[in-house]
């Protein structure tokens, strides 16, 4: 089994998500909870007065930004949750005993935390939204408004004045990472990721800073970020590498995964 099979990639990723099936229901359904009281407060339930839709569109636009922020922060956690369920020996016995090869496997998890998961806490909001309609169709005498017909590119919007795909692949690097992150940590990923993520932007951004004052201090030459085709084409080759580079160290510590390890990395 050294080649990739479509079929038996199938097969494993249907049985990894049962597997996380009860992850997977308690995200939909404490997503949903959530959702439907964040929009309830913002839409006044206790001031049982007739309401316009325009009214109703006004008072939970406030949801917006909290809902959003909501979920970038989710998508990001569950990530970093690419190996959650291989906490146990039996677990990770079981999961290299498994008739399929490491990438199917692997791809498999990325595939679940990368679309499966998101696509849980999407329906949730759906459900949300339709259940609060249906709630405040009833408290203001008919008046509703729909908060993801106001959302149009929900999660791309929002985000500064960058065209589609920088932005895509901004959530790409940002998954990149995560992902990374939790097949290096045992323990508590997230927060361990976060905190790694946040030290790297850090020493980068000095690094950088200096370097462009080293520069500028001692020689004759201008720092500045050129708005070029090639300086864009270039910012993109680096970023794509950076995100294959995340993306294969994640495979190569998913390869060299122990049945019995007892420190704080997956190493």
């Amino acid at each position: 089994m050294k080649k990739f099979d479509l079929n038996r990639f199938g097969k494993v990723t249907g049985r990894l998500i049962l597997v996380r099936r009860r992850s997977l229901s308690n995200t939909f359904l404490g997503f949903a909870i959530t959702f439907f009281i964040i929009v309830m407060l913002d839409s006044q339930p206790f001031n049982w007065t007739a309401l316009s839709h325009d009214d109703m569109a006004w008072r939970i636009a406030g949801a917006q930004g909290l809902i959003k922020a909501i979920c970038l922060v989710a998508f990001f956690v569950i990530a970093t949750m690419v190996i959650k369920d291989l906490s146990t020996r039996q677990a990770r016995i079981s999961e290299m005993m498994l008739p399929a090869t490491n990438l199917e496997k692997f791809l498999s998890r990325i595939l679940l935390v990368t679309l499966v998961f998101p696509a849980a806490i999407l329906a949730a909001l759906l459900a949300a939204d339709c259940a609060q309609q249906l709630l405040n169709m009833l408290i203001h005498h008919g008046g509703r408004a729909s908060l993801i017909g106001m959302m149009p590119g929900f999660f791309l919007t929002g985000m500064g004045p960058s065209p589609l795909w920088a932005k895509l692949e901004g959530m790409l690097l940002f998954n990149a990472f995560a992902v990374l992150g939790g097949m290096l940590f045992r323990k508590s990923a997230w927060l361990k990721t976060l905190a790694a993520m946040t030290l790297i932007g850090i020493l980068a951004v000095a690094g950088i800073t200096l370097a462009a004052y080293l520069i500028q201090a001692n020689t004759d030459y201008v720092v500045y970020l050129p708005d070029s085709p090639r300086y864009i084409l270039l910012t993109n080759i680096i970023c794509g590498a950076i995100i294959l580079l995340a993306y294969w160290g994640a495979y190569r510590l998913y390869t060299r995964m122990q049945v019995i390890n007892n420190r704080w990395i997956n190493i």
